[in-house]
């Protein structure tokens, strides 16, 4: 008899354990995230992107690019084209991943961030993708060229802009962009996200048009 109620004491004792772990994990079930947090975040319009175009657009292209980049640059007048077409209809988001195999990148990226703290942020853009072949692919950046462009671009405080540029601030504003770029396993430049989703690089200005109308129009 002594034997039967341990024996039945070490059940009750098994099944108490088994259900309070089976609760246990459907609680933890209960608490799972996303995994794609990453991609969620290229959805998400933060506080100090650089955006161009409306609140109320439809869509919204997402580019993460290097100042220093070919393919960058040659997709920089296709998206200037798409920027002014569907000025109402599409919201273009600009962020830094400046590739570790090119030298300039990084300047480049902090000269047009303190151009932007200055309002001057689509100028500059402009001015180092138009002017890429000038100041590209060198061994050491000039910060005098880029300081020329800065100017030309409108800035109006240069001393202030100088400062700007090897700021915390700025550095730690390209930084995060870049791990932000690393963490969504970005492999190159440019990298297009349209309406958060990645899109493969279109071969032209009518191809990424398509692209446009069709999310424009879900």
């Amino acid at each position: 008899m002594k034997n039967l109620k341990i024996i039945i004491g070490i059940v009750v004792v098994i099944v108490v354990v088994f259900l309070l772990a089976k609760g246990g994990y459907k609680k933890t079930e209960d608490k799972v995230e996303p995994t794609n947090t990453g991609q969620a975040s290229a959805l998400e319009i933060k506080a100090n992107d650089w955006v161009s175009g409306t609140s109320t657009a439809k869509v919204t292209l997402v580019e993460y690019l290097d100042f220093e980049c070919e393919a960058c640059g040659a997709f920089y007048p296709i998206v200037t084209k798409l920027k002014e077409e569907y000025k109402d209809d599409m919201r273009l988001v600009v962020r830094y991943f400046p590739l570790p195999g090119h030298k300039n990148s990084r300047t480049a990226a902090h000269a047009v961030e303190a151009a932007g703290k200055q309002g001057k942020f689509w100028e500059m853009y402009s001015i180092l993708f138009t002017k890429q072949s000038e100041w590209s692919e060198k061994p050491v950046a000039n910060q005098d060229q880029f300081e020329k462009y800065a100017i030309e671009a409108g800035v109006m405080n240069i001393e202030q802009w100088k400062t700007d540029v090897k700021s915390d601030e700025v550095m730690k504003r390209v930084d995060d962009s870049y791990k932000e770029a690393v963490s969504l396993n970005l492999q190159g430049t440019p990298s297009f996200f349209l309406d958060g989703k990645k899109i493969e690089n279109p071969k032209g200005y009518e191809s990424f048009k398509l692209l446009i109308e069709k999310a424009k129009n879900n």
